[in-house]
Formats: C-alpha cells, structure tokens, sequence
C-alpha cells in the first residue's frame, strides 16, 4: 500500500511537472509565433517608410537646391547692369534702341534657359512698359499687370526679396502649364526705385521629373504640395493640380514636419501608410501615400511559416516536457532520501549522478555542504583546542601570580612605611599588572581599561628608565567606550620600549595614538629607537617563527599577537609593521569596532 502511494505521487509530480512545463513552452511560443508575425510585418511596414522617407528627404533635398537656383537668378537678373540700365530707360525711346535692348535681354534670359535642363518661363516686366519673355506668348497678366494681383503684390510688398505663388487654376488634362512661380520685384541698385519684376514659371513636368523615382509601389501616389495643402504636382495622376488637397490626413501632414503614419481615406476602403517630408527651405511638402497592403505582400511567407512552427513547437514541447519531468524527479527523489539520512545525523552520505544538469549541480552543492559543516566542525574543534593550549600558555607564564601579588603588596607597605615613594608606585602599578593578568572573567574590555594597564606599564619604566623615555598619548574620546581584546596594544608598547627605545643610546620618545578609521580602530605606536634590519623586518612581515638575537627576549610578543589577532577576527585586521635603521620603528593596528563583547566570537 505504501509502495502504491509512493508510486501515485512520484505519479502526480510527474504529471504536474509535465502540464506545467507544456503550458510554460505552449503559451509563449503562441503568443511568441503571433506577435512575431505582427512584428515582422510592421517592421517591414517600418523599414519601407524609412527607405521612402529617405527617398523623399532626398528629393525635397534636390527640389530645394531647384529653388535655390531659381532664387539665385532671379538675384542675378536683380543684379545686372544690363537689366538695370534697360529698365530705367524712358518709355519713349526709339523703336530702334527698344529692338536693340529686346535682342539683349532675350539673349540673356536665353542663355540661362540654355545653361540648365530647364522646362520654365522667364519675364522681365518692367515700370517704363517694356516686357522681355522666353515663351511663345505673353500672358495677359503680365502684359498689364495689376500691381495688386496676386504675385505681383507678394514682390511689391516683399521689396525686393524673393516671393513664390502657387497657381491654383484648373487645368486641362495632361496640360497643366505653369503651376509655380516665383517673383522679386527689381529697383535700382544707387537709387532704390522701383523699375519692375522679375518673374519665373516653373511648370509641372519641370517638378514631376524631380520625384518621379518617388513612386515606386503599385497602387502609390506623390503629392507636391505648398505649406497651404494645395497640390503643386502630383504622379501618376494630375487630376488635383491646383486644388486644395482633400484628405482625412491633411491636417496630420499640414501640422507635421516628416515622418509617416497609417491611415483610412474616407473614398478607400483600405489602409494606406502616408509618408511626408517638408523643406526648410521653400516649405513645401512632399507626400507620398501607398497602400499597406503592397507594403505587406513579402510578409506572407512569415505568416505560414509562423504557424508550422507554432504547431510544430506545440507538438516537441509536449514530449520534451514529459522526458523532462521524469528526468528531474528521479534524482530529486535520491536527493530527498540522502537529506532524511543527514536530518538523522548521517553525515557521511554521497549524492551520485552522471548528468551534469542543473539537478546535478544540486547534488554537487548538497556534498560540498556535507563537506563543508564536516570541516567546519574539524575546524571549531581544532580552534578550541588552540584556545585551551593559549590558556594553559598563559597559566605557565604568570608564573604563581597570587603569590607575587601578595609579595608585591608587602613591599608596598614597607616602602610607604620606610616613605620610598617610587617604590611604592611600581609596586602598586606590577599589583594591578598582575590582578589584571590573573581576571579572566573578561577577556574582552573596553578601551579605556586596557589603557590603564598600558599606564601602570609605562610607570614601572618610569622607575626603570627615568627620563630616556618621553611618552606621548593621543587617544580619541569616540573609541574609549569601544571593546578590544585584553592584552592586544600591551605587547607592541613592550616591543617598543625593549627592542626599539632601550638600545637607543640618548633619550627618545614613544607616541601612542587611537581613533576611529570608518568601521575599524586605528592603533598606532611609534618610537625613534633603533629601527628594524630590513631582512629582520621581512621576516617579521611574513613569519610568525621569528626569534629576538638578543639575550633575555624570547621575540615571541609578536607572533602571539598575530595568532590572537587571527583568532579573534580571522583575516579582518591589519598589522603593518614600518622601520628603518636608525630613525624608529611605527606599529600601524586596525582592528573592526566592537560596540559589545558579545560580537566576538573566541577569546585567548
């Protein structure tokens, strides 16, 4: 029965595993073969109306330079001497000189005509009557033009800069004439006086070849338009020449500057991309409308292929998820027996596997854990053991230390008795040396503590030393209430005094400093003793064996306070020794602040 069970929830962890892991691949690759479609062909759309854009930007760009050159001649007309002395002359003159200044304007005006590919109109109108054209005929509206008709009042009123004019008059099919013109009134150069107009009409074919590549989709149209929205030239049809442009997309292109969008004509029953482009120059827009249909038609063949991948992922999925389900919960089974073995304190279990999968990498984790409390426990109890070794260590060292205690505080009362004062001091201060040493309730204490140990050190060298020594303390109010280990800054003060000041022939000074540095305490002690060989200073840096060649000092101080150190906060503190012979030694300790004792975990 039990047996039974086992098998119908493996079962249905198996079964959830193999739904889940369906619905998991399924709904995204739907959703993923729908929205792939749609992006694909609206990134076609995009890409196509880029390239139009492009296009158009590049013809706007040459009908600009087309204005532009239209503008330059009409300043060169402005400009010309011949023109200006022509025009200025009276109206009256011989027929004879009207012939002579005819045959010299027509040339002129012809050999612009001849310069360029020109399919345009040029007229010289001038105050004094005279009237000089490149056309077969002369149009009634400038044979006697009226100063307030249209392009003729834009130039008066311009005074002499150049104006343009749309003419919106219906055409006959295929025969549209002028359908721009552009006009800058003439004056004379000295005087300033008006002599009369200079006038230029472009006609629609001139325009048309210039964007004719514009069109390249079937079912497209290309609208030229001024910065009003009425059609200047269009391709393939040229019906709307002349007429406001009526479109439901007019008031998005009149507004904008260049871009595209999609949108429906009231008169269509498609959608159509309308993409527009404006010069700076001349204002005027050019538009090209195409449907979205021949924008989309490459995008079919994504579409089917779309689909056969849909169903085809459908298909893998629900085999690869049930292979999948099975493959994860065989080992999660294992893995889940190993785990009631360690729960009853089995820790010697091993989680075996030949796939390299993610369920693989979990057993791999769950040994090197097993490995790793395995070594840990190793290690704390190698730790203690080092601890209690340190205690017996420092149990030997103290040497009987209640009985020179109590040998110290007779010789305290006899020396008070006899009134040796100095006496007196060092045996009070070596008491509360050796009271300190033999507490071990505390092996952790605040600063200000363990300096009034340092204090009781420093008097009994006084008694020694007398004046060789000048002590300077400098500690920070901010760390006194901080905890150290007991005993930490003792053995470097010692090192100083013994190994660096009591060589030094002469006096010399010891600075104890203490201050917060971020989160660590600073300790620093420096002396001007002796110094420290170089080859004696790598040693010190790099091995705790180190033993003083000195008789009497046994150099081990040091090597104490780093297995202490190391036991008290691993590799978090920083001992840097820096000496140099002759000149002095400086002892640089940093240590992280203890606000509370209970923040370290082991003692010596």
């Amino acid at each position: 029965m039990a047996q039974w069970s086992n098998r119908i929830h493996a079962l249905e962890l198996k079964t959830k595993l193999t739904l889940l892991l369906l619905i998991i691949a399924v709904i995204p690759l739907a959703f993923l073969g729908t929205f792939s479609y749609r992006k694909a062909s609206s990134e076609i759309q995009i890409k196509a109306c880029e390239i139009i854009l492009e296009n158009l930007s590049q013809v706007n760009y040459s009908l600009t330079y087309f204005v532009k050159d239209i503008e330059q001649l009409s300043m060169y007309i402005y400009s010309n001497r011949d023109i200006q002395k022509i025009l200025a002359k009276p109206a009256d003159r011989s027929i004879q000189e009207k012939y002579q200044d005819e045959q010299t304007v027509t040339q002129l005006l012809n050999s612009f005509l001849g310069f360029k590919v020109w399919d345009i109109e040029l007229y010289v109108l001038g105050e004094n009557g005279d009237r000089y054209f490149t056309g077969d005929l002369l149009p009634n509206v400038y044979r006697d033009y009226n100063p307030n008709w249209g392009l003729i009042r834009k130039a008066r009123m311009a005074g002499g800069n150049v104006v343009w004019d749309t003419n919106y008059s219906l055409k006959k099919i295929e025969d549209y004439g002028a359908v721009l013109s552009s006009g800058r009134q003439l004056k004379q150069v000295d005087s300033g006086l008006p002599l009369g107009y200079f006038v230029v009409n472009i006609m629609e074919p001139a325009l048309a070849y210039k964007y004719d590549k514009a069109n390249q989709y079937p079912g497209g149209e290309v609208y030229l338009l001024d910065s009003s929205g009425y059609v200047i030239s269009s391709l393939p049809y040229k019906q709307q020449v002349g007429t406001r442009l009526d479109k439901t997309y007019m008031t998005k292109v009149l507004q904008g500057k260049k871009g595209f969008f999609r949108s429906k004509d009231k008169d269509s029953k498609s959608d159509n991309m309308v993409i527009y482009d404006t010069s700076d120059t001349s204002g005027f827009k050019l538009v090209s409308v195409i449907p979205v249909k021949a924008l989309t038609q490459e995008s079919s063949s994504i579409r089917n292929l779309t689909v056969f991948i849909v169903l085809a992922g459908m298909l893998i999925s629900y085999c690869l998820a049930y292979l999948l389900a099975e493959y994860i919960t065989r080992p999660l089974r294992k893995l889940r027996l190993l785990m009631k073995d360690v729960e009853k304190g089995n820790l010697d279990v091993v989680f075996t596997s030949k796939y390299q999968d993610e369920v693989g990498h979990l057993g791999l984790s769950f040994n090197q854990m097993l490995q790793r409390i395995k070594h840990l426990i190793d290690q704390i109890y190698a730790k203690q053991l080092k601890v209690q070794e340190a205690e017996l260590k420092a149990i030997q060292a103290q040497f009987t230390p209640h009985f020179l205690y109590n040998a110290l505080d007779s010789i305290n009362w006899m020396a008070r008795l006899h009134r040796i004062e100095p006496i007196s001091k060092t045996a009070v201060a070596l008491g509360e040396l050796l009271r300190f040493s033999i507490n071990r309730s505390n092996p952790v204490i605040q600063i200000r503590e363990d300096l009034k140990q340092i204090h009781n050190y420093l008097r009994i060298q006084e008694v020694r030393y007398r004046d060789k020594i000048d002590v300077q303390l400098h500690i920070h109010e901010e760390i006194l209430d901080l905890y150290v280990p007991k005993l930490l800054i003792q053995p470097i003060v010692e090192n100083a005094i013994s190994h660096g000041l009591e060589m030094k022939k002469g006096s010399g000074f010891l600075k104890i400093e203490g201050k917060r540095v971020n989160d660590m305490v600073q300790i620093v002690v420096e002396d001007d003793g002796v110094g420290i060989a170089a080859e004696k200073l790598a040693t010190l840096a790099g091995d705790d064996s180190y033993i003083s060649d000195r008789e009497g000092k046994t150099g081990i101080g040091l090597s104490n306070l780093r297995r202490r150190l190391a036991l008290h906060f691993g590799s978090s503190y920083v001992l840097d020794i820096q000496s140099e012979v002759g000149v002095g030694t400086k002892v640089i300790l940093r240590i992280p602040v203890i606000h509370h004792p209970s923040e370290v975990d082991t003692y010596v």
